[in-house]
């Protein structure tokens, strides 16, 4: 750096800080209605969350923050910029990768190996940062040269991996291992429902999904015969994507316009899919996301806020967010309360707006959000709905007869290529093995006795893009 650029790198230890992190991941922008600003609000928390939940570790560069450092206490760079392998084996490498005596032909008028090779050093940590934005990275994918991105490193050439195809594989590796749990944690079933009890877990240090606001995660739960048909489902999407119900018609809110664009579908009732304590019907489905509105014609500093009623329309511009319609993200382990977490947000240099904006909204009176780490909910499917269709090719007395309840529930929750986590739960009786299935990273239990139904969850992200 000294030879090409003039400069001399310092060492300092607030690089190490996870307040590096917030520096871009708290974003604070102002609500704008025909040009003119009406008020501030923030569009981006990630840090905040981090620094109101247990996995805070109450200091910053600056000194220590209000209330110490919580029950899960891990920096951003721990998880984002690990420095161990699985087995915890510390990693070491070389700084960078230049031409060497090691690994490079020699040169008439290169400096010696003493001047040019590298030693590999201790506290190294990997710097792959990735989010979920599986989506652009394809977009990469196809269009480098349009975008102006190397597929080759310089240096490695063909000897190196394609880094948009490492970056791909990283996000997919971290949505399948480190963002969440799902999991049915009992099965009921009666002369006419069957009922699952589903429970989440958040495994980030933030909410989840977190950032931009048009990230969701939703659950897909799929009732299936002994053929793997589908007899009813919560949270199945078409080719497109599209969350859709039984007949393959959109869910409500899916679509914010009409199918020419022409208008908004009926933009003032701002539709979408509500938080759910109990699902029990196909067209509905659990959307873990957040939803906000403009401004309306009228609006002043006042009309605008976390708190504030909410009466424009739904949007996805950054400079148009004035009302939160819903915000059911999994609040991450140790989530503090109103009061502490504005004594934290006092120390970080920002008001109670933050403390506010940080909170859930929509979420009925749902025990889980009150101290976060996850969510528990249930699915009720009538038997009637959940048996198979009768035969044409047999009477309908016979076919009657040879109903019966299904062999197989599957319950998902699925983005393509990015299942986050698999788990099979069987009846009562049975018993749940946390032991890994190979290359799947799925769970199945350990039967006790013959089951009569399972119950499959897969777990997955889909972002909103309108």
């Amino acid at each position: 750096m000294e030879n090409a650029l003039g400069i001399t790198p310092e060492h300092n230890a607030d690089i190490a800080s996870s307040e590096v992190c917030g520096t871009c991941h708290t974003v604070h922008l102002p609500v704008m209605q025909e040009g003119e600003t009406i008020g501030h609000t923030y569009e981006q928390t990630t840090y905040p969350e981090w620094a109101f939940s247990a996995y805070r570790t109450g200091d910053t560069p600056d000194g220590p923050l209000p209330h110490g450092k919580g029950a899960r206490a891990e920096s951003c760079q721990s998880c984002h910029m690990p420095s161990e392998a699985e087995d915890g084996t510390p990693y070491r490498s070389k700084i960078a990768s230049i031409q060497e005596h090691s690994n490079f032909p020699e040169a008439e008028h290169s400096l010696g190996s003493e001047d040019i090779d590298l030693e590999e050093r201790d506290h190294y940590a990997r710097h792959t940062l990735v989010g979920l934005n599986v989506f652009l990275v394809k977009m990469a994918q196809q269009f480098p040269d349009i975008l102006g991105i190397r597929t080759v490193d310089p240096m490695l050439v063909g000897m190196g991996v394609d880094p948009l195809l490492r970056t791909e594989q990283a996000m997919l590796d971290l949505a399948s291992n480190e963002t969440a749990e799902i999991a049915v944690d009992r099965v009921d079933s009666s002369a006419d429902k069957l009922t699952a009890h589903v429970s989440l877990t958040n495994k980030v240090g933030h909410k989840f999904p977190s950032g931009v606001g048009f990230r969701r995660a939703f659950v897909d739960f799929r009732v299936l015969d002994d053929q793997g048909n589908t007899l009813w489902a919560s949270g199945r999407t078409n080719g497109a994507g599209v969350l859709v119900d039984q007949s393959g018609a959109p869910i409500e809110g899916e679509y914010w316009w009409s199918k020419d664009c022409s208008a908004r579908i009926r933009p003032e009732e701002r539709l979408h899919q509500p938080h759910y304590e109990t699902i029990a019907r196909q067209d509905r489905a659990q959307i873990y996301q957040e939803l906000v509105s403009t401004p309306p014609d009228d609006a002043s500093a006042a009309s605008c806020g976390k708190n504030s009623e909410p009466a424009g329309q739904l949007t996805t511009s950054f400079l148009s967010i004035c009302s939160t319609v819903k915000d059911n993200r999994l609040l991450p382990h140790g989530f503090l309360p109103d009061e502490q977490r504005s004594d934290i947000a006092k120390a970080l240099g920002a008001g109670d707006d933050l403390a506010e904006d940080v909170a859930p909204t929509a979420i009925g009176d749902d025990p889980d959000y009150s101290q976060g780490g996850g969510d528990r909910w249930s699915t009720r499917c009538l038997w009637p709905t959940c048996r198979r269709a009768p035969s044409r090719r047999r009477s309908r007395r016979r076919s009657i007869t040879r109903r019966r309840r299904p062999s197989i529930c599957r319950i998902a929750c699925a983005r393509p290529r990015a299942r986050i986590a698999t788990a099979w739960a069987s009846w009562p009786g049975t018993s749940i093995s946390t032991e890994p299935r190979p290359r799947t990273g799925s769970w199945r239990s350990s039967p006790a006795a013959p089951l009569p139904c399972r119950s499959k969850l897969r777990l997955s992200l889909r972002s909103r893009r309108v």
